[in-house]
């Protein structure tokens, strides 16, 4: 008997994060679509996470939400709607699969430009320290 296959973690990710930057832009799928030159019934398949949206169709919605194409595939932040537990988990997963140590945790926020910097700073010092061990 074969496992059930989950959807991959990615579709997850682009549809929370697309329906949080349609949030934040207060835009409805259809402007999405007519902006991204999509059918309606796709986007609503990728914002379900459903869909299984090729690269260059991931560019077209972040043009069309005028976001960086890398803001569509990150982690969203802790709390936004659609973040649950299991998505916790699988990042988790996804960070050993990357080789990170325990005691290290990829995040991501939206900051002040100071804690950018600290924050990069901080990146660069474990990094080095990772780089060392």
């Amino acid at each position: 008997m074969r496992k059930k296959e989950t959807e991959p973690v990615y579709r997850k990710v682009l549809a929370i994060n697309i329906n949080r930057f349609l949030a934040l832009r207060r835009l409805k799928k259809k402007d999405l679509a007519e902006n991204a030159g999509l059918s309606v019934s796709f986007v609503s398949d990728v914002t379900a996470g459903k869909g299984n949206p090729s690269l260059e169709t991931i560019a077209a919605i972040a043009n069309a939400l005028e976001v960086p194409l890398v803001a569509l595939l990150e982690p969203p932040p802790i709390g936004t709607d659609g973040w649950d537990a299991s998505l916790a988990d699988t990042l988790s997963r996804e960070d050993k699969k990357l080789g990170l140590p325990p005691g290290y945790k990829r995040v991501s926020a939206i900051v002040t430009d100071h804690q950018a910097f600290q924050i990069a700073q901080w990146h660069k010092a474990a990094h080095a320290k990772l780089r060392r061990s």
